[in-house]
């Protein structure tokens, strides 16, 4: 994750597990013959930072970010 935010610990029980998934190669850039390895292809992010990562040109890297915060 790029920030160390506790969704359970701010919100409680509707919190529990919850989290966005950020696709380090973006699925625009696929050729539709894009086969998904979760382990190797994702990585959990919040939804603020997630939003972050996809904002500007090029997209921000998971560590560009977390250099920024």
């Amino acid at each position: 994750m790029a920030a160390d935010f506790d969704f359970e610990k701010r919100y409680g029980e509707i919190g529990k597990e919850f989290i966005h998934v950020h696709h380090l190669r973006p699925l625009a850039l696929s050729d539709g013959e894009y086969e998904l390895d979760p382990v190797a292809d994702l990585r959990p992010v919040c939804p603020d930072c997630h939003a972050m990562l996809h904002r500007g040109e090029p997209l921000l890297s998971i560590e560009e970010l977390r250099a920024k915060l």
